[in-house]
């Protein structure tokens, strides 16, 4: 039988907190993301155990846990051909990190519930467990975990938005010790399907063209999982031929539950949540339809607001947003810009005020 999630008492419950130790003992605490994130899991569920999961030799002086889990760090690998933006930084592919840090704090807990929880992220609140066994309905095909796992929106690829199937978020995870130790117990990444791009064309809808790995980190760590269990036809990251889109909304209904942040209470605070992407991944209310299409047909949808905000930011300013003011990842772009600038500065100006200002009533809306 499904558990009421929310009679769950924080001492059923293990928080693997993983990864390198952001901030040091003598940062200011607000630099400190790391020990405020453990503090937040202190406050909002203290009888929780906390794993601290991360690399040996890291300095963990002052910070609050109760089981410290030290692994060799493996390593990330560069995952870039030279061309992408300058702007954006050197790539790296650090899968491997996440999958040795989660799951060595996962082999140590010890509840019967798990948390999987990025040490540079924190609680606001705990309102995942509203989600966890609330939608009862599965389906016979693709049905893995003991119950479904808790997952935010953020980073799950909407791949009628962004042509990125099997890629759910890897940020957060809550359900079941034994079902999160099945998703993260999987073979580390190679060079080849690092480097894979690095000798063949990338596909031409593919909207990222400098990247070489031949799955994102989150399709990686979904689709390793779920071939474990059963053979899945995806080439590589953009791939969406055949029933690719398919299989991917069906094991994403029927083993997540995919919800927005803010109403799961967990919060980034080193990268923020651009427009632009935000705009790609799926909303609670599209993963709705989805348990509806695939594990009850007569499941009530409630308004997807959200949803519709996307809809209307993808239609009247991303365009603009991707090209008209992008300069930094296309040249010619820019060299339009100075021109136009140059020769019409008030048409100019009018125009990026313009932009700067759906952007800003978007991201308004969006609740960022």
């Amino acid at each position: 039988m499904t558990p009421d999630a929310t009679l769950l008492s924080s001492d059923r419950i293990s928080v693997v907190v993983q990864g390198p130790i952001a901030g040091g003992l003598h940062d200011p605490h607000g630099k400190r993301l790391t020990l405020r994130g453990l503090e937040s899991v202190r406050r909002h569920l203290p009888g929780a155990e906390i794993v601290l999961s991360t690399w040996r030799g890291s300095d963990v002086r002052g910070l609050p846990f109760d089981l410290l889990v030290e692994s060799e760090d493996p390593g990330g690998m560069s995952c870039d051909q030279g061309n992408r933006p300058r702007t954006l930084g050197p790539c790296q592919y650090n899968t491997n990190r996440q999958i040795v840090s989660t799951r060595e704090g996962l082999l140590a807990a010890s509840r019967e519930y798990a948390m999987k929880l990025r040490s540079d992220m924190e609680l606001t609140g705990t309102g995942f467990l509203r989600y966890f066994g609330r939608y009862p309905a599965r389906a016979d095909a693709w049905r893995i975990f003991r119950e479904r796992v808790v997952t935010p929106t953020y980073f799950a690829r909407n791949p009628h938005r962004y042509p990125y199937p099997f890629n759910p978020s890897d940020w957060f995870h809550f359900g079941r010790r034994e079902d999160l130790l099945d998703l993260w117990d999987i073979p580390l990444a190679d060079h080849a399907m690092v480097r894979w791009f690095e000798t063949r064309e990338p596909p031409g809808e593919d909207p990222l063209p400098w990247p070489t790995y031949r799955y994102t980190a989150e399709q990686y760590i979904w689709l390793s999982f779920l071939r474990k269990h059963a053979p899945v036809a995806c080439d590589h990251r953009a791939d969406v031929a055949g029933d690719a889109v398919a299989v991917s909304e069906l094991t994403i209904a029927n083993n997540l539950v995919i919800a927005e942040i803010a109403d799961l209470g967990i919060g980034f605070r080193k990268y923020p949540i651009s427009l632009v992407e935000w705009a790609t991944l799926y909303t609670h209310g599209e993963w709705e339809r989805l348990y509806q299409k695939y594990c009850d047909p007569h499941f009530r949808c409630a308004p997807d607001l959200v949803g519709w905000r996307k809809g209307a930011y993808g239609t009247l300013v991303a365009p603009a947003h991707r090209v008209l003011l992008s300069p930094r990842s296309m040249k010619w772009v820019a060299g339009l810009n100075s021109r136009w600038e140059r020769r019409f500065p008030r048409s100019f100006g009018a125009a990026r005020s313009a932009y700067l200002a759906g952007v800003s009533f978007f991201g308004r809306l969006a609740g960022r």
